[in-house]
Parts: C-alpha cells; sequence; structure tokens
C-alpha cells in the first residue's frame, strides 16, 4: 500500500484510525443540503468541511475561494481527478510534511505516517492561488490538475491527494 506523511493540525490523529469522509445531514437551509448531497454523495473530508461548509466563514476567504475555483475546473476539464473535498493530504517524506506546517504557523504539529489502498495523487500546491491575472490562474488551474509543476515560479512544492479510507499507521 502507498505510504505518505500527513500533518495533523488538529491534533486528533492516533495510530490504527481510519480517516474517510462524512456524510453530513445538519446543513441549514435543507436547499443546502440538498446541493451538498448533490456535490458530494459520499461525504466530505475534514478539509471539505473546513473549507467548503467551512462553519459559517464568509464567502471573501481566500482560502474557500481557491478551494472552490479549483474544484470546478476539476470538474469541468479533469473529472477523474479526485476532489480535494473528499482528499486526505499528504507529503512524499516527513521533511516535506514538517515544512508545510511551518508554512502553516504550526512548526509544532505532529506528522504521520499514513497509507492508503489507492495511489496518491501528487499535485504542485504553489498553483493553489488567486494571485496574478485570470488567465494566469486558470493557467494554475491546469497545471495543477495536469499534474504538472507551476514552471514559472521556482521549486516545485508536491501535496498528495489522498484517497480515503486512509490508515494513520505511526507518529514520526
Amino acid at each position: 500500500m502507498p505510504v505518505a506523511f500527513t500533518v495533523d493540525r488538529a491534533g486528533a490523529l492516533v495510530p490504527g484510525v481510519v480517516l474517510g469522509r462524512t456524510r453530513h445531514r445538519d446543513i441549514e437551509p435543507p436547499e443546502l443540503q440538498d446541493h451538498v448531497d448533490e456535490l458530494f454523495p459520499r461525504g466530505v473530508t475534514r478539509h471539505g468541511n473546513e473549507y467548503l461548509l467551512n462553519g459559517g466563514k464568509p464567502a471573501q476567504d481566500v482560502s474557500g475561494n481557491i478551494e472552490l475555483l479549483f474544484e470546478y475546473v476539476r470538474r469541468a476539464r479533469f473529472p477523474n481527478a479526485p476532489s480535494r473535498f473528499e482528499s486526505i493530504f499528504g507529503w512524499e517524506d516527513p521533511q516535506a510534511a514538517r515544512d508545510f506546517g511551518l508554512r502553516c504557523g504550526q512548526p509544532n504539529a505532529a506528522v504521520w505516517e499514513v497509507e492508503s489502498t489507492l495511489g496518491p495523487f501528487r499535485a504542485d500546491m504553489r498553483c493553489l492561488t488567486l494571485d496574478g491575472s485570470v488567465l494566469g490562474i486558470s493557467y494554475l488551474a491546469e497545471r495543477y490538475w495536469s499534474q504538472l509543476e507551476a514552471a514559472q515560479v521556482g521549486q516545485p512544492e508536491w501535496e498528495l491527494l489522498l484517497t480515503p479510507p486512509v490508515r494513520v499507521l505511526r507518529k514520526i
């Protein structure tokens, strides 16, 4: 089984736990419940909960807007790629995971080794931005879902999208 490394930003992982998706049944108003059920009938991961359902965060939140834009590009142009809202995130080695934790302002977040039954989807996370022109953003979204690096911005920062179920193995 493919192995990756994930950052426990919530401090909630323990060995043996299986990370998956959750189908929410309490979204109000009912029209939004129907909408999320139509978009994600298998449910969403913690990432999807944070950036799609987002507990009432305002739509001006840049991270949420990036996620929504990239989801619709994926649906329109790369429907066989895994949704970020349905994925667990990992990195190819522990240091890359630690570096991510540092960039997120969580230098002490634990890094865990995890495994998935399916091979990971590898993409350059530097593409996930709304900086630049609309044309430039479109280009970066295409590069991300094509699994190509954003060549014009230096060294790639590869992240792995892992399809649940993902089993937590051990703390690094």
